[in-house]
């Protein structure tokens, strides 16, 4: 068994809520689910404890033994493949009277209804290697060989080209994107750095260019260039911005504004977007 600490938020209260995940697989899409529900409070409201790849009821059960006196405000979510495994920690969890919500069993079983299928009941399952695993690979290796402009004689090979100036979250979405099983590669738009030839094989619809807010560009390159002056860089940047626009305007490209999106909002934009294509 694996047990790893994560929260919404720098630091946790000492009255934050304890929220146990429970799972004999990673249990990642039930810590995200808690996590996102987490976003809802207060910063260090709610503290999560993962605990993965458990074998046994024991397991958890001889947990909550050792750290019982830690955890006052608890609640359990899990997401547990096995069925007898999955019957046996809710017993015990019953038998302490601590509250506890099944993530995964009830969509197993709606699941089986609607394919008329007997479900594998196997953990990690989904992590299993196969085509859309090694999809991934490919992609991340893809990013990290073509980020920032490296490698640019394989452009024509990338699903998704993001061009900006330095500061438009580029690399990160580019990260997200690729994890997800998309070849990304992105290009810097800075004044003085010349686009690679083969931009002009790609299909104008899978070029992205990202525009972010003059003060968060400003923030990017003062944190790198320390010793500048704070007004001799926005003059900077809002000559760039103007020169990045029109570069975009001629390249015809789609245009997304990252101020205030997560890397995810932008992802799912782009996606979209190329799945129409």
């Amino acid at each position: 068994m694996n047990v790893t600490f994560d929260q919404f938020g720098d630091e946790a209260r000492d009255d934050a809520a304890v929220v146990f995940v429970v799972s004999d697989s990673l249990g990642e899409s039930a810590n995200n689910v808690v996590l996102s529900a987490a976003a809802q409070f207060s910063d260090g409201a709610v503290r999560v404890v993962r605990l993965s790849q458990i074998e046994s009821a024991e397991d958890v059960s001889n947990y909550l033994d050792e750290h019982e006196e830690e955890y006052v405000s608890t609640a359990v979510f899990h997401s547990i493949v096995d069925p007898m495994l999955r019957r046996q920690v809710r017993n015990d969890l019953n038998a302490r009277g601590i509250l506890s919500v099944d993530i995964l069993g009830p969509v197993v079983q709606l699941l089986a209804g609607l394919t008329e299928e007997k479900p594998k009941n196997q953990a990690r399952a989904h992590h299993t290697v196969d085509a859309r695993y090694k999809r991934r690979v490919d992609a991340m290796e893809f990013f990290f060989n073509h980020d920032d402009g490296k490698n640019s004689q394989d452009l024509p090979e990338a699903d998704v080209i993001l061009i900006g100036l330095t500061g438009s979250a580029k690399t990160p979405l580019a990260m997200h994107l690729s994890f997800l099983g998309y070849k990304v590669a992105n290009l810097p738009l800075d004044p003085g750095v010349d686009l690679p030839e083969e931009l002009s094989q790609i299909d104008r619809k899978r070029v992205f260019g990202l525009v972010n807010s003059l003060d968060a560009l400003v923030e990017v390159r003062l944190r790198s260039a320390a010793d500048k002056d704070a007004n001799e860089v926005m003059a900077e940047v809002e000559d760039a911005q103007v020169y990045a626009a029109k570069r975009m305007d001629d390249l015809g490209c789609v245009c997304l504004n990252a101020e205030q999106k997560t890397v995810e909002e932008l992802g799912a934009d782009i996606i979209a977007r190329i799945e129409s294509i």
